[in-house]
């Protein structure tokens, strides 16, 4: 799993030094640069979401049924980012009502499952190893911002946007 984590850093630091070069060129605008970047985080974002629900799931199992996916807002949202911008994201699961526990050797109910998860995701997105830093990971931006659970149930979520959200949110 460590050696996921520095594939990872090696691998996003070389496409984005190629994009860099390529925009000191001028073979790529700014918006251009700001799409490949945003695809190459969507990349990274992919896989070691994979790679972190294999890791999870050795001592929790799998919560059969359930969903759970990763939103992007701002500017990996709008398709541009920059070399230095961090990532806004919400992380929103869905469990069947009748889901009660996963089904690993340390099993856990929905709401906890996903938001350790979403904490040991977030976690290896953003701590720094022997290759550097991958992102700065912000999720301030979901429901009830710092004080709410860091995953959110997918029907709550719904609630809050239609119900508390601000207009901004909406955006």
């Amino acid at each position: 799993y460590q050696d996921r984590l520095d594939i990872a850093r090696r691998w996003k630091h070389e496409r984005e030094f190629q994009i860099a070069v390529q925009l000191l060129k001028g073979a790529l605008d700014a918006h251009s640069a700001g799409a490949a970047l945003a695809d190459i985080a969507d990349t990274v974002l992919a896989s070691l979401l994979d790679d972190t629900r294999a890791e999870f799931a050795r001592a929790h199992g799998k919560s059969d049924g359930a969903g759970y996916a990763i939103v992007a807002l701002v500017k990996l949202g709008g398709r541009e980012l920059t070399v230095t911008s961090d990532l806004d994201l919400i992380t929103v699961y869905s469990a069947p009502a009748k889901a009660e526990r996963s089904d690993g050797e340390r099993p856990l109910p929905p709401s906890l499952y996903f938001n350790r998860l979403a904490q040991r995701y977030v976690s290896a997105l953003s701590v720094a190893t022997a290759e550097g830093a991958l992102y700065d990971i912000d999720l301030r931006l979901r429901p009830d911002g710092e004080k709410g659970p860091i995953a959110s149930d997918i029907a709550g979520f719904a609630k809050y946007v239609r119900e508390d959200a601000w207009t901004w949110e909406h955006m």
